[in-house]
């Protein structure tokens, strides 16, 4: 039996009903024959799947996980591909998206990661587009091929081995790619995948985008503390500036980003809503940084799989 030439990987846990959609979306790949699905759950009681033909899917079941990083790097050890693309279960690939991966790796053989172009999978109303510009407008579909313009968390593709050669901290610095990514060092280099189309889907509620917006930058504060050994002194200086200049800063970094001139329209009309969730973040690192809670990482599993989300 010959190796797939990519593994698909998702973590879930109590979404039973985003996983049936998702495996339909993979089954309509015009490479599903030659890939690997790995459904990493998280749950006390697995899932059921539905059976798609022609679509290799294993089943993990590891109810002991806590941590996101912990089930992503359990996927990456278990893949069977030398390519491994990660996927958020409320997240749907347009049919040509594992193609576009795959060819993107093969025409830049030095490049660590890829990342996809987005669409926003949500209804098309001012406050989900507007969201979704905030959350990836800067790699949103059109995107421009080369060097990808952000980081990316959840939804982007690696080359498995260096992956693995980062050891036994994988899962810890998977919990957030960002740290994955720095801890990579000069090693770690992305490009786009221009056609590879991912409809990503948002909370269905403010209340929830603006809790999740808040815990992820909390996370984000605690494991920079962690991972980088910030001092006190300086983790107060830092969440005294955090709230001015971070959305200041990220507003910047996604006009830049956006480049292509109808989606920096798209980005000017949506900066309400931008500022309020990067204002909400700017928050969640504040207090973050002030404040190491150690249970956080259970928040980030509700935000990433449980929190209700909304299709178009």
């Amino acid at each position: 039996m010959s190796l797939p030439i990519l593994t698909v990987i998702v973590v879930t846990r109590n979404a039973q009903n985003r996983i049936a959609p998702l495996l339909k979306a993979l089954a309509k790949q015009s490479l599903a024959d030659e890939l690997d699905v790995l459904i990493i759950s998280i749950a006390s009681a697995a899932p059921r799947l539905s059976s798609q033909e022609g679509l290799n899917v294993t089943l993990i079941n590891r109810s002991d996980f806590q941590n996101l990083g912990h089930a992503r790097a359990e996927g990456a050890r278990r893949a069977r591909s030398t390519l491994v693309a990660f996927l958020e279960d409320h997240a749907l690939p347009d049919p040509y998206w594992a193609e576009a991966v795959y060819e993107a790796f093969r025409n830049a053989p030095d490049m660590v990661a890829v990342s996809y172009s987005f669409l926003n999978g949500s209804p098309d109303t001012y406050f989900y587009r507007s969201v979704f510009m905030a959350e990836y407008g800067a790699l949103a579909h059109p995107l421009r091929e080369g060097i990808a313009p952000s980081l990316v968390a959840n939804n982007v593709a690696y080359r498995r081995d260096p992956l693995l050669a980062v050891g036994t901290s994988l899962g810890a610095l998977m919990e957030i790619d960002y740290f994955l990514q720095k801890a990579m060092s000069s090693d770690f280099k992305i490009t786009t995948a221009p056609k590879a189309l991912l409809a990503h889907q948002t909370n269905r509620h403010l209340g929830d985008l603006l809790k999740g917006h808040f815990h992820y930058a909390q996370l984000f504060a605690v494991r920079r503390v962690q991972f980088e050994g910030w001092s006190f002194p300086k983790r107060v200086v830092g969440a005294a500036a955090v709230p001015l200049l971070v959305p200041l800063l990220r507003i910047k970094r996604l006009f830049h980003a956006v480049g292509d001139p109808s989606k920096a329209a798209r980005a000017a009309a949506a900066l309400p809503i931008i500022l309020l969730l990067y204002f909400a973040g700017a928050l969640g690192e504040a207090w973050g940084l002030l404040c190491l809670q150690p249970d956080l990482a259970e928040r980030l599993l509700w935000l990433e799989l449980e929190s209700e989300r909304i299709s178009a």
